[in-house]
């Protein structure tokens, strides 16, 4: 893997080892245990499989991810189940789609912005269907996480044709209609809940925890900031769900058990790997 990737999968590590952590004081099963670790397998396999494709092969792909990351997200809406709709059925797993499609589809999305008005309206266009279906599932976490992210891009972006502010109003929109719907699941003590749990288990376990996730904000933000300009709005959504786990309402980002999210971090480092270097 190049440079960036090496160093955002570094600064995972203490968030992933956090998660150990909060399965073996709760308790967790050893089915838990096993998924967990299969995840964190599989990040690292997508993030090198992602990284060394061909760069033309990934210039193509890149035209269409958010195409199919909006699909993916809104497959779930089809199952017709109860609400809410935010996994896709892999046999006896559930996989939470939108953490793993957003934060490799901000970086898509930065990298369009930049090639010209067109490529931009597509982004822009796209992140505003994502709310919708987001708002639609409805998962008010995610809805406001890709927001805080989506203001991120706005403020950094200089590109020709960028949208500026208004391009936001439609995500205010989502955000509204996601909150005004009941959101019935319960938190798990090592999904949800991970910060609260290492707090109650003790000061040194919360202060560990706390600074696993900082630690990842801080790579994102401030030290590979200039790697790619999406990467500081990447941290911002990841920001926005640890404030959203804290209340117990989404799982926290590599954190919190679940194949999701660790999936959407291995591509997330594959494709800043393909992005954050020039083209040759």
């Amino acid at each position: 893997m190049r440079a960036p990737a090496v160093q955002l999968t570094i600064g995972a590590l203490p968030a992933v080892a956090a998660g150990f952590f909060i399965l073996a004081i709760t308790g967790a099963g050893r089915s838990v245990w096993l998924v967990q670790a299969a995840s964190v397998v599989l990040m690292l396999l997508v993030a090198t499989g992602v990284a060394v494709v061909p760069r033309l092969l990934a210039r193509r792909v890149a035209r269409y991810a958010a195409a199919l990351g909006v699909t993916l997200c809104a497959v779930p809406l089809l199952a017709g189940g109860e609400a809410p709709e935010r996994w896709l059925t892999l046999g006896p797993l559930l996989l939470y789609i939108a953490p793993v499609v957003i934060p490799a589809g901000l970086v898509v999305a930065a990298e369009a912005r930049r090639l010209g008005p067109r490529q931009a309206m597509a982004a822009t266009a796209a992140s505003w269907t994502l709310a919708f279906v987001l708002a639609a599932q409805p998962d008010l976490s995610q809805a406001v996480a890709l927001t805080a992210a989506a203001s991120v891009l706005v403020l950094l972006d200089r590109a020709p044709g960028a949208t500026g502010g208004w391009g936001l109003l439609p995500l205010a929109v989502a955000i509204g209609l996601a909150a005004a719907q009941p959101d019935p699941l319960a938190p798990v003590s090592y999904v949800e809940e991970v910060l609260a749990v290492s707090w109650r288990h003790s000061v040194p376990s919360g202060l560990g925890v706390s600074a696993a996730a900082l630690a990842l904000l801080w790579t994102l933000m401030v030290r590979l900031s200039g790697v790619h300009a999406a990467l500081p709005a990447v941290g911002a959504y990841y920001a926005a769900l640890f404030a959203f786990s804290i209340a117990g309402l989404t799982p926290a980002p590599l954190i919190g058990f679940g194949a999701g999210p660790l999936l959407g971090f291995g591509l997330l480092v594959g494709v800043t790997a393909q992005l954050s270097t020039p083209r040759t």
